[in-house]
């Protein structure tokens, strides 16, 4: 395979692939069982389909969940921040994620699950020290990527001041953060920053930041991880701008 496309597997990674911006190269289905929806789909766009033996697709897939189905795509394409920045200049309301240092691809194919659910205009990743756009992240976004754009920047704080001038508050989501996070109004535009899995915001990060916020947990468990996190915080920006 091509060093410059990505593999997706599991059934509705590959629909959204099929119907997403990027032009699947392949699609690979079981021989036996045969996705007859997916097989259509790859037709109607012209597609080309191969058929593979279980076994090949398991290898293929490095033996993940195939479900009988996966894709080749282009390498993913990032969306550049001037863009997006067009695209929500006349929102009144305007939620963007920006990820600090994440790692783990399961958290992030999740936090790309959670903005797409939670109508996130965007999400920002650095170009270091995280995770980038793989088939897992893809597999865990059920195909997400291709409905939120995500811009991938070299410096989060030279960004951060750029969406303050674009009207953006920032808010770092922090266990040992004073704010509250249900107490923020979060009407208007707001940027919420999800840190590392291992060491949370950065300082410098933190310092650019107007507010530093807490879930108060009152278990025994004393911290959530990324990916939970973002979700009760985009919930709670939902709600709020409901209320």
């Amino acid at each position: 395979m091509d060093s410059k496309t990505n593999l997706v597997y599991g059934k509705i990674p590959v629909k959204n692939a099929l119907t997403g911006n990027r032009k699947a190269v392949h699609v690979f289905l079981n021989a036996d069982h045969p996705d007859k929806e997916i097989l259509a789909l790859a037709q109607k766009n012209k597609v080309p389909v191969k058929m593979l033996s279980n076994k090949e697709l398991a290898h293929l897939t490095n033996n993940m969940n195939h479900q009988g189905v996966a894709a080749s795509l282009p390498e993913f394409k990032y969306t550049p921040l001037e863009s997006i920045l067009d695209m929500v200049k006349d929102k009144q309301n305007s939620t963007i994620v920006m990820l600090d240092g994440l790692e783990d691809p399961v958290n992030f194919g999740s936090i790309i699950r959670s903005s797409c659910a939670f109508d996130v205009d965007a999400i920002i990743i650095g170009k270091n020290r995280q995770v980038q756009v793989t088939g897992t992240v893809s597999k865990i976004a059920t195909g997400g990527e291709e409905v939120v754009p995500i811009a991938q920047v070299t410096n989060l704080n030279q960004t951060i001041d750029t969406l303050k001038k674009n009207g953006y508050w920032i808010v770092a989501a922090a266990g040992e953060g004073t704010d509250v996070y249900d107490r923020i109004d979060y009407k208007g535009k707001i940027c919420l920053i999800i840190g590392s899995e291992g060491f949370g915001v950065s300082r410098l990060v933190r310092e650019n930041s107007d507010f530093i916020a807490s879930i108060p947990l009152p278990g025994k468990v004393k911290a959530l991880n990324a990916a939970i996190a973002c979700a009760v915080f985009l919930s709670e920006i939902n709600s709020s701008r409901r209320r």
